[in-house]
């Protein structure tokens, strides 16, 4: 169904969501794609096609697709043990501080055993600034209280984990031997178009949303930020995140640029423990009904994506309001059910 205009447009004045921007997939096609209200309230400046949302931890979605592409081309492997890659620092066992046979599969599962330390992983400090991914491992800035370690057994209990992914920042930037951000810009963003995705909001001439609360309030600062890029540091678009999405639909079908229908099945594959988690995406029903969803939530914004790649239907919805309850309860949820109900 397309998009209802007045209906959105309440709903956004009911749940105060001062912008949203909204892509609906039918038939792997873009169909519908919109903006609605303004980056900030009281500006007047309309929310448009380029505006950028802060994706959050939306982010882990497009890591785990760079994750499978390079394991496509025999760059990085799932079930080899992470430290076999790390060059640069070493993931360890916590309590007898041994290398840890953790592996990129358990990681991307949230299933390694690692858990982020309480009140870890905020907004950018920009007093301390971004800190580099051996520092945060090491326990030596303010976004992780001491240092990343394993303390659960790896492929039992599901820990959802900001740290496991910023493992996997720095394994792939040990790999590639340059930069995460210039990583996936060239093997995910440019050969899908992604003109409008990055991991720096100073960015001349780019126009982001700000983020605000529940109440509709501009929170400080204005234009919050994660300075762990993998894990939650992505600022795009939902027409750039459509572009991945439909590409996953393609893949299913042999025609991807990106991925083969081996590597979509590894991610829309659940471990028998945990079978409700894929590779770094969330699961629910089965076979060709098979859905992943994947989830923004951070200081300001609230996103989701729910796809079905094997039928080739989805939505991707960014707004820059935190309104404190699930995506579901909220003005998410509403737009959702309106489209699939």
């Amino acid at each position: 169904m397309p998009l209802d205009v007045a209906y959105i447009e309440e709903r956004m004045k009911y749940h105060r969501v001062p912008g949203c921007s909204i892509a609906w997939i039918e038939h792997g096609r873009l169909m519908d794609y919109k903006q609605f209200g303004t980056v900030a309230t009281g500006s007047g400046q309309r929310v448009k096609a380029d505006t950028r949302f802060n994706a959050c931890s939306m982010s882990k979605f497009l890591t785990s697709v760079l994750v499978m592409k390079l394991v496509e081309t025999g760059q990085v492997a799932l079930d080899v043990p992470v430290n076999d890659w790390l060059d640069s620092w070493q993931l360890k066992d916590g309590v007898l501080s041994t290398p840890s046979e953790v592996t990129l599969r358990q990681l991307l599962r949230h299933e390694s055993g690692i858990i982020d330390a309480t009140g870890s992983f905020g907004e950018l400090d920009l007093t301390f600034g971004r800190p580099s991914m051996i520092a945060l491992l090491n326990g030596d800035t303010p976004y992780h209280d001491g240092p990343v370690h394993v303390t659960g057994k790896p492929g039992q209990t599901f820990h959802y984990s900001d740290a496991g992914f910023c493992v996997i920042q720095l394994l792939i930037e040990d790999v590639m031997e340059r930069p995460f951000a210039n990583v996936i810009r060239d093997e995910l963003f440019v050969p899908l178009r992604m003109h409008a995705s990055g991991y720096h909001f100073e960015v001349e001439s780019v126009k982001f949303a700000s983020g605000h609360d529940k109440h509709g309030h501009s929170i400080a600062p204005i234009i919050p930020h994660y300075p762990y890029p993998a894990a939650a540091g992505l600022w795009t678009t939902t027409e750039d995140l459509s572009r991945v999405v439909i590409e996953m639909m393609e893949a299913v079908k042999g025609n991807s640029r990106v991925l083969s229908p081996r590597m979509v099945k590894d991610m829309l594959s659940g471990s028998s423990l945990n079978p409700f988690v894929g590779l770094g995406v969330f699961l629910d029903g089965e076979q060709k009904r098979r859905e992943l969803s994947s989830l923004g939530w951070g200081i300001g914004f609230q996103s989701m994506i729910v796809a079905y790649p094997y039928i080739g239907k989805a939505i991707i919805i960014m707004t820059n309001a935190e309104l404190g309850v699930h995506q579901m309860d909220g003005l998410i949820g509403d737009i959702y059910r309106a489209t699939f109900n």
